[in-house]
């Protein structure tokens, strides 16, 4: 059974995957805290809608269908990204004039 962390995330995962990754922190911020705010009961029937589950849906048909959501980068955190910007179109120090 899906723990209640493992749920939110693939819910925001869905959101994000439909979004788009066009918004910032910010954006990701307010939808993991909309997510966080719901009720248990709301949270797995919002799942089981999203991933075309019958409602109420059942754990292990929900847990097997969470497997297949795939979490971007950008919620994982594992991009290997920062923060900081991205310099690489910048001359290095031995190419700069002056």
């Amino acid at each position: 059974m899906a723990d209640r962390a493992t749920k939110e995330r693939k819910l925001v995962a869905l959101m994000v995957n439909d979004l788009g990754h066009g918004f910032g922190e910010v954006e990701l911020a307010g939808l993991r805290e909309e997510v966080r705010a719901l009720a248990d009961e709301d949270l797995d029937g919002t799942l089981a809608e999203r991933l075309g589950l019958p409602r109420p849906a059942d754990e292990e048909a929900l847990d097997q269908a969470l497997l297949h959501v795939e979490e971007p980068e950008v919620l994982s955190g594992e991009s290997g990204l920062t923060g900081a910007p991205d310099m690489s179109h910048e001359p290095r120090p031995e190419e700069r004039e002056g």
